[in-house]
C-alpha cells in the first residue's frame, strides 16, 4: 500500500528527462514543476497526482481505462505511441485540466526503466531473493531480521515478477535504510532484467529445484536462470547460497563476490544443529555463524526443516550486514508466515497445515514430510492437488510425490485434479491401501470430501498449486463462507 508520508517520486520535467516521450496532449513546459506522486497501473488505486501507465498483458489493455483514469484525478497518463488521443478530446481532470498524455514505444519497459531511476536515488543495501522454494518465507524472515535495526522496505504479497518489482521499488523513501526484495523467473533472462532493475547488494538462491519446468525445461537451465543473479551483484556485495543443495558447486563458483553458505552440513558457513520441533510453537535449533565460537538459540514459530534451511539464509544476510547472533535470533522469533505459506492452525480442534499458495515436487515432499512430523500419534490426512507448470514429467513427479505420500505412513490422501490421479497412483504403487485413497476432480469435490472425512484430533496437510483453489477445503474444515469480491 502507499504509505501516508509518500513523496512525490518525480517532477513532470523530471520524468520526461528520463524518458523522452512524445507529447500526445498536455502542456510539459508549463507543467515542468508540477509533482507526480506514484506510478499507478491500476485505475481503482488512482489518487490525484498520479500518473497512469497503460500496460498491455495477455488478458488486458490498460490503454481501455486512460479515460477512467483521468477522470479519478490523474494528472496524466503514459501509453504506447499508437495511442489514439483523440478518444480524450473531451476529459478533463479532478481539475480541469489538459491532462499530460506521453507516448513511448514500450510502456512497460519504460515502468521498469523508471523504477531503476529511482532505486538509484538510494545508498542502500539491496537484498534479492531467488531459488525454486521458500523465497517468500525466506524475504519475510530476512526482513524480519533487518528490521531490528534499520527501516526496511520488503516485497508485499505476490509482487515479484516484472511488474511487481517495479511496483515494490516505487515505495522506496527517505526513511528506508534497506529493502528486501523476491524475484520469482519462469524464464531465462528474467533474473538479469529484475536486477537491472533492482541493483541488489547482496543475492539469496534458496535452492535449486523442479519448479516452472514447463518454461525451463531442465533444472540445469533453472539453475542457470536463477544463477543470473550472481552475475550482477557487486565485487563488494555478498551471495548467500544453500550449502546443501546439489547446485551449491555451481553457483559458487559464478559468484563474482564473497559467497557466504548456509546448510545443515558442516559446509555451511551458517549452520544449524540440535533441531528440535515444539509442537505448535514450531521449531528450534542452535544457529552457528562464522568467527563465532558460540553458538545462538533459536525459535522460529513454523516447522519444518526447509523452514530453518529459510531461517539458515536469513541468518547469513544478518551476520553479512554485521548484526549480532541475539540481534538475528531476536528477528527471526518475530516472524510470522506469510497467508496460505506454512500457516499452522487449530480449528475445532483439527490442527491445518495450509501451504496452498504455491507447490513444485520439493516443496510438496518437504510438506508431507512436516505432516508426518506434526501428525506424530495422530491421523494424518493429506489433501494435495495440481503442481503446475511441471511440463512433461508432470505425470511422474506427481507419482513420486504420492510414493512419499505412502512411505511415510499418511493415514488418509485425498487427491484432487487431473494430475491429482498421479498421486494417486503413486501411492497405491508405493503400497497404500486404496481405501484410503480419494480421488477427486477439483477444489470444491476435494472440500466436499474433506468435510466427510476430517475429525477433531486430526492433523490436516492443505498444498497445491495456487490456481487449484484448494483454499477452499481449509474454509470448509473452519466453517468460514468465501465471498467473492467484486471488482470495481
Amino acid at each position: 500500500m502507499q504509505g501516508s508520508d509518500q513523496v512525490a517520486l518525480f517532477t513532470v520535467a523530471e520524468l520526461q528527462n528520463v524518458i523522452g516521450a512524445q507529447v500526445l496532449a498536455g502542456d510539459v513546459s508549463g507543467s515542468s514543476g508540477q509533482q507526480i506522486r506514484h506510478l499507478s497501473l491500476d485505475t481503482r488505486t488512482i489518487r490525484p497526482g498520479d500518473l497512469f501507465v497503460a500496460i498491455r498483458g495477455d488478458r488486458f489493455d490498460g490503454h481501455q481505462f486512460v479515460g477512467l483514469a483521468l477522470s479519478r484525478g490523474a494528472v496524466g497518463a503514459l501509453v504506447v505511441d499508437s495511442y489514439d488521443v483523440t478518444k480524450l478530446s473531451r476529459t478533463r481532470n479532478s481539475k480541469r485540466r489538459v491532462p499530460l498524455i506521453l507516448a513511448v514505444q514500450d510502456p512497460l519497459s519504460t515502468y521498469q526503466r523508471l523504477a531503476a531511476y529511482h532505486r538509484n536515488k538510494f545508498r542502500i543495501p539491496v537484498v534479492a531473493v531467488t531459488g525454486s522454494n521458500g523465497k517468500t518465507t525466506t524475504k519475510e524472515m530476512v526482513a524480519s531480521v533487518l528490521a531490528n535495526r534499520w527501516k526496511i522496505l520488503k516485497t508485499e504479497g505476490n509482487l515479484n515478477n516484472r511488474l511487481g518489482v517495479p511496483q515494490t521499488l516505487f515505495r522506496l523513501h527517505h526513511r528506508h535504510q534497506g529493502a528486501v526484495i523476491e524475484m520469482g523467473v519462469d524464464n531465462v533472462g528474467q533474473t538479469t532484467s529484475l536486477c537491472e532493475i533492482a541493483r541488489p547488494t547482496v543475492g539469496i538462491i534458496t535452492n535449486i529445484g523442479p519448479d516452472h519446468l514447463e518454461f525451463f525445461g531442465s533444472m540445469d537451465v533453472s539453475a542457470q536462470a536463477k544463477a543470473e543473479l550472481l552475475d550482477r551483484l557487486p565485487d563488494d556485495g555478498a551471495a548467500i547460497l544453500n550449502a546443501d543443495d546439489p547446485y551449491y558447486g555451481y553457483l559458487a563458483s559464478r559468484a563474482r563476490c564473497r559467497v557466504v553458505s548456509f546448510g545443515f552440513s558442516t559446509k555451511g558457513d551458517v549452520r544449524a544443529t540440535h533441531v528440535e520441533s515444539t509442537g505448535r510453537n514450531g521449531t528450534t535449533f542452535r544457529l552457528h555463524l562464522p568467527g563465532k565460537a558460540r553458538s545462538t538459540a533459536v525459535q522460529i514459530r513454523v516447522q519444518g526443516a526447509h523452514n530453518v534451511s529459510n531461517a539458515l539464509a536469513a541468518g547469513a544476510v544478518g551476520t553479512v550486514m554485521g548484526l549480532s547472533g541475539t540481534l538475528i535470533a531476536q528477528g527471526l522469533s518475530e516472524f510470522r508466515p506469510a497467508a496460505m505459506r506454512s500457516q499452522i492452525v487449530i480449528s475445532h480442534g483439527v490442527k491445518l497445515i495450509i501451504d496452498c499458495y504455491n507447490a513444485n515436487p520439493a516443496s510438496m515432499k518437504a510438506a508431507v514430510e512436516l505432516l508426518a512430523q506434526a501428525g506424530e500419534n495422530r491421523r494424518t490426512i493429506a489433501v494435495l492437488g495440481d503442481m503446475l507448470e511441471l511440463g512433461p514429467n508432470a505425470v511422474h513427479m506427481h507419482e513420486e510425490v504420492g510414493e512419499v505420500v505412502a512411505r511415510l505412513g499418511i493415514n488418509q490422501l485425498v487427491a484432487c485434479g487431473s494430475l491429482g490421479r498421479g498421486l494417486a497412483r503413486g501411492a497405491k504403487q508405493a503400497g497404500m491401501d486404496p481405501s484410503r485413497i480419494v480421488q477427486v476432480a477439483d477444489a470444491q469435490a476435494a472440500a466436499d470430501a474433506a468435510k466427510m472425512i476430517v475429525k477433531p484430533g486430526d492433523v490436516v496437510l492443505v498444498k497445491a498449486s495456487r490456481g487449484m483453489q484448494l483454499e477452499r477445503v481449509v474454509d470448509v474444515i473452519q466453517n468460514v463462507k468465501r465471498t467473492a469480491k467484486k471488482a470495481s
